[in-house]
């Protein structure tokens, strides 16, 4: 496998859309036009999908086509559930014709209904808009077929029996239960193998600024940013509190400081606000490839120093294993 197929997290595949439907009055005539759906080239057909961006539902996603008609709320018959106390049974609904108008508005929630911070009874949506319900914050946007694909595989993923059960990522089990045999059939194949470690920088800091509470929202928020950033061949598992570790089979260790810098990038420039107001969070990642007849623990032991590296050097940062530290990093104490 080469380096550039790592660069691409989705696979082509075909994604079934759709969701329940619900009886609503007619709304004020307050619609946009969005033509559904439509081609772009590189991306063939588009989907108007609203996800969640941030709260502890992210990733949840729904699929809109012509003539449906949709509730967001807690209940559990709605559309796209969201579990947060501060989304009624019923909040909002959604509408989409079938000559292509998206209608949103409130169906008289506690919290209120927003759009782009803005609180409305009824809107116009546009692609990337930005819709606020309670606190959970989620977002329209036009995704590709194999874009919805990759994020429904995800959320299977995440949902799997045995993941750990606060981020949906693998556990340390897995790494001694399955990581062998993975490592064995790319070595048996002459295929490089690399990891990546990935540690939350000030994490503590952010646990006593913010609570214990947003510090799992981060964690949670965090396995789904990276699941959603790597291929379904790679694994991702929860080593411990803040760490995490992204195997990368197939994949060299240059290939892997890619996808390590890519995930640094996603990671920094989330919209964090929304998860809590002033909160800013980056990663340190440490990257190594496996080298032959090497024993797991020694491997994973060299990208744990890497991140350290990556720490030292001024934290947000990538390092790989191969690269000789300067005099500087070398001496300084490993910050957090």
């Amino acid at each position: 496998m080469s380096n550039s197929e790592n660069s691409d997290p989705k696979s082509d595949s075909l994604f079934s859309v759709g969701a329940g439907r619900t009886h609503m009055e007619e709304p004020a005539d307050v619609t946009m036009k969005l033509t559904l759906p439509r081609g772009r080239r590189g991306r063939g057909v588009l989907i108007p999908t609203v996800r969640v961006v941030a709260g502890p539902d992210l990733l949840q996603f729904v699929t809109l086509s012509g003539g449906q008609e949709m509730v967001i709320g807690r209940d559990e018959s709605a559309g796209l559930v969201l579990g947060d106390a501060s989304v009624s049974r019923n909040h909002a609904s959604l509408r989409c014709d079938d000559g292509g108008e998206i209608s949103v508005y409130d169906l008289g929630s506690t919290n209120g209904t927003a759009v782009n911070g803005a609180t409305v009874q009824r809107a116009l949506l546009r692609p990337g808009d930005h819709l606020e319900i309670g606190a959970v914050s989620l977002r329209l946007d036009l995704l590709g077929l194999d874009e919805l694909h990759h994020l429904s595989r995800v959320l299977e993923r995440m949902r799997a029996a045995g993941t750990d059960p606060l981020t949906g990522l693998q556990t340390r089990a897995w790494l001694d239960e399955r990581l062998p045999a993975l490592l064995a059939r790319c070595e048996d194949a002459g295929q490089p193998f690399s990891v990546i470690f990935l540690d939350v920088d000030r994490f503590k800091s952010i646990n006593d600024t913010f609570g214990h509470r947003v510090g799992d929202q981060v964690l949670q928020a965090l396995a789904r940013l990276v699941l959603l950033d790597v291929r379904d061949s790679d694994t991702c598992a929860r080593y411990g509190g803040e760490e995490i570790l992204v195997f990368l089979p197939g994949t060299d260790e240059k290939g892997a400081a890619d996808v390590a810098e890519r995930l640094r990038k996603t990671i920094g420039t989330h919209d964090w606000s929304r998860t809590a107001v002033g909160l800013k969070v980056t990663a340190s990642l440490g990257v190594a490839q496996k080298l032959p007849e090497e024993e797991i623990v020694f491997w994973l032991d060299r990208a744990d120093r890497a991140m350290y590296q990556a720490k030292q050097s001024g934290r947000n940062a990538v390092r790989s294993a191969s690269e000789p530290p300067s005099e500087a990093v070398a001496a300084a104490p490993a910050p957090s």
